[in-house]
């Protein structure tokens, strides 16, 4: 006699289902197998616990586990992806053939309330550079995959028309698309969102249709932001599947394995980003979109132009087309991807035509670098030929740039017919610059690495940037270590960009945090505000995974997955026959990487020849019974609290003798005053104080009027709970001082010592500093000396009444 479990039972009945789809060569799920898939799939928070097949060849569309370790150790999107690939491609796998996958993968952020957590990644191997590849596009069509009821889509196979997928929740189809096929990429939207409402859709251009290698995916809605996976050729191997478009619709709810923890983490975490000088909801980004880097990256002489001329453009040069004259000459609103509070897009209006304005790396590859200055009647065209034929804007720009260069074209009207030919799969560079340049005799001109066109930055410009590109695993990309954030934009803290020394750990660990990042699928540009050191610390990803997963995790071990990530492809793309010797720039850079190159490898523990020995093991993953939530420092006190101000001019030991006294007599916050930190700086003043006062909070009383968040930044490294800052400052260094006390998890003090309007002040800053209660003190003081001269205390009790009263919740501190 023999039994079955239940789970066995369950397994044969959904195996007969998915044989009858199979043999029938039907093309809809039914909901009776997917339902009962999910009735014995473990699920954990931020998974829905499928993925799903469609064989685009014979038709079967079936449901499949997502893997627990694999999700543990690679996470999703971009890792999970990368994962697929390694273990289902055989090598030598052609790119444009049928044995190609096609991934689109969300991962265990997406659709959940963390900022920028619409994003999807689109992996596949490559046939622009032959590597492992992936293009992430923002907007919140990864939404609306999970909530169809989806971690991710494999396409393999091909069809023998062309066709569309419509996953409308557990429901899902193939469709004919010939009556589409040939169309634009707005018309192809237009179209099925006219017939799928309340869809999203990832569409091909006629780039992608014509198998051209820096074929784009573009996707949108009705309303909204959309996203663009615009490099490595994602829209040639969509198109070699006769797959001219994915529709997904769904509305299951996205589950959270601790719900309270996440949102008590999630806002620490928005109120980083939202106050973040450059991330922020007021920050440069939001103001200027990605075109604040125009100005940034020609004050430091990297802006490509004339195909990377090795001569630096001027102010007047770049302003014409800079985020600044954007915003005052054409910006009409600005727009946001899915729960993401910066919206750095650009909504516009030249002339009568409104519609998206191009990012950053659209602008300068398709202007200066391809010798145009104009946006209206130049970039602005040309960026929106290449959305509308649906073809890569930086390697569009980097072949324009090349082509006229030499002579090829010399004016807009033959850029625009060059654009159209490679569109149409007619020109010689239809199979990207590399090939092109190769059978043109002027190879080593050509500016790519492994294939993949440079981005917006000129790597003579800094030693790290050149090294992101050399050692990216898709080709010449800024985005897998954007050290241009500490190179240029001094942050999280300025990195000489001339100096080889630290720049391999730097490249490293940056690599291994975005690939975290692009794995969540969350969005680099608020890792401006959540990335506190040159460290790249991943602490509060950690946390904000736990709450949402329900497993265990810790800021190591996800630069361990990020790490894991990176030696996958690595490793995927030494099995193709890549190596050092490919790690290389064109030599037209005059560039050598070789003593950074071979810091790089030791620093990643990888051979002579740049590659992994293995894969590092894979961890099993633990179960999260609570969360821990760090708490600010004034939510640990219970208030009212009186506050010992150490303002001396003593030796260490004096202060700290002091300090210890009135510590064992119960003081629960000790203020090192301003002399005193004068005198001897918070390096070392602090540790002393905290010695003999461990349990204390000490408050750093710098009185900041300059660089908010650095100052602030170096009170908490040394020790300090709470760091002062002036309100006479402004309200720039303010906000930028309490961004930086979320991200430490500390707060600050806001001194309205000599404000002219104390009252004034206080209100304007309690509507800037909503939701920061926890972390900020307003503190009405008058100086020493003032207090001599009236009735001390007794002058202010109405001022501190009403102060009282307009403070609302936040804590109010006299002196």
């Amino acid at each position: 006699m023999t039994t079955r479990s239940p789970r066995s039972f369950v397994s044969r009945i959904v195996s007969v289902v998915i044989f009858s789809i199979l043999i029938t060569r039907t093309v809809r799920v039914g909901y009776l197998s997917v339902q009962l898939i999910r009735l014995w799939t473990p699920m954990l928070g931020g998974y829905t616990g499928e993925l799903l097949r469609v064989n685009l060849s014979t038709g079967s569309i079936t449901a499949e586990k997502t893997d627990r370790t694999a999700a543990y150790n690679f996470l999703g999107g971009r890792g999970y992806g990368a994962k697929i690939l390694y273990d289902e491609l055989k090598p030598n796998t052609c790119p444009l053939g049928p044995a190609n996958k096609l991934i689109f993968m969300t991962g265990p952020l997406t659709g959940t309330a963390f900022p920028g957590a619409g994003r999807t990644a689109v992996c596949f191997r490559s046939p622009l550079t032959d590597t492992i590849a992936d293009s992430l596009m923002g907007g919140s069509f990864g939404v609306y995959l999970k909530r169809a009821g989806f971690d991710g889509i494999i396409f393999e196979g091909k069809s023998d028309k062309p066709v569309y997928v419509l996953v409308d929740g557990a429901k899902v189809s193939i469709e004919d698309a010939r009556s589409l096929w040939g169309k634009t990429t707005s018309e192809t939207k237009r179209e099925l969102l006219k017939k799928h409402e309340n869809a999203l859709v990832a569409v091909i251009g006629p780039a992608g249709e014509n198998l051209v290698r820096l074929a784009c995916v573009i996707s949108g809605g009705r309303t909204g932001r959309g996203g663009v996976a615009g490099r490595c050729g994602p829209g040639a191997v969509m198109g070699s599947k006769l797959l001219k478009a994915l529709v997904v619709r769904g509305e299951e709810k996205i589950r959270i394995a601790h719900e309270g923890e996440f949102k008590k983490i999630l806002e620490k975490i928005r109120r980083t980003i939202e106050t973040h000088p450059i991330a922020g909801t007021d920050g440069s980004l939001a103001r200027f979109g990605t075109s604040l880097l125009v100005h940034r990256v020609t004050g430091a002489g990297m802006l490509p132009h004339d195909n990377f001329s090795n001569t630096p453009l001027s102010f007047e040069n770049v302003d014409a087309f800079s985020g600044e004259t954007v915003r005052e000459k054409y910006l009409l609103k600005r727009t946001a991807c899915f729960a993401c509070p910066t919206a750095c897009g650009r909504w516009v209006k030249v002339g009568d035509w409104e519609g998206k304005g191009p990012e950053f790396e659209s602008v300068a590859m398709l202007g200066p670098n391809s010798g145009f200055h104009d946006y209206e009647g130049e970039i602005l065209p040309l960026s929106k030929l290449c959305d509308e034929l649906g073809i890569d804007t930086i390697s569009t720009g980097v072949i324009v740039g090349f082509a006229r260069a030499f002579g090829m074209v010399k004016n807009i009207d033959d850029v625009e017919r060059l654009i159209r030919e490679i569109a149409g799969g007619k020109s010689i560079f239809s199979q990207g610059l590399a090939k092109a340049a190769g059978k043109l005799g002027k190879k080593i001109l050509a500016p790519h690495v492994k294939g993949l066109e440079l981005p917006a930055y000129d790597p003579r410009g800094a030693k790290g940037i050149a090294l992101a590109y050399a050692t990216s695993n898709r080709g010449g990309c800024h985005l897998r270590a954007y050290t241009i954030s500490p190179e240029i934009l001094s942050n999280p803290e300025f990195v000489d960009p001339s100096v080889e020394a630290g720049k391999a750990r730097l490249v490293r660990r940056m690599q291994d945090a975005y690939a975290v990042y692009d794995s969540l699928v969350a969005c680099k540009f608020h890792g401006f505000a959540l990335f506190g050191t040159l460290d790249y610390e991943l602490d509060d990803l950690a946390r904000v995974l736990t709450a949402v997963t329900g497993l265990k995790w810790t800021g190591q071990h996800l630069h361990e997955v990020g790490s894991r990530i990176y030696s996958i492809e690595r490793l995927f793309n030494a099995r193709e026959g890549f190596s050092s010797a490919q790690d290389k720039l064109p030599k037209q850079f005059g560039i050598n990487l070789n003593p950074l190159l071979k810091e790089y490898y030791r620093e990643r523990g990888w051979n002579r020849k740049g590659i992994p020995a293995k894969l590092p093991p894979l961890r099993k993953p633990g179960r999260a019974r609570q969360v821990k939530i760090v708490m600010s420092p004034l939510e640990r006190v219970k208030f009212p609290q009186l506050q010992v101000a150490l303002d001396m001019d003593a030796d260490v030991n004096a202060i700290t003798k002091i300090a210890g006294e009135v510590y064992a007599g119960g003081a629960k916050i000790i203020e090192a005053g301003t002399p005193s930190v004068k005198r001897h700086g918070v390096d070392r003043l602090l540790p002393a104080m905290r010695k003999v006062a461990p349990n204390v909070l000490i408050v750093a009383d710098l009185k900041t009027m300059d660089v908010g968040n650095l100052e602030a930044k170096i009170a908490f490294r040394a020790g300090a709970d709470i760091s002062a800052v002036l309100a006479i400052g402004g309200r720039t260094k303010i906000i930028e001082a309490v961004s930086e006390a979320a991200r430490w998890d500390k707060a600050v003090l806001i001194d309205f010592i000599d404000c002219p309007d104390p009252l004034e002040a206080m209100d304007a800053l309690t509507k800037d500093l909503r939701g920061h209660e926890s972390r900020v003190i307003f503190c009405l003081h008058r100086g020493i000396s003032e207090q001599l001269k009236g009735r001390g205390i007794y002058d202010q009790t109405r001022l501190i009444s009403e102060a009282k009263k307009r403070a609302g919740q936040f804590p109010l501190a006299v002196a």
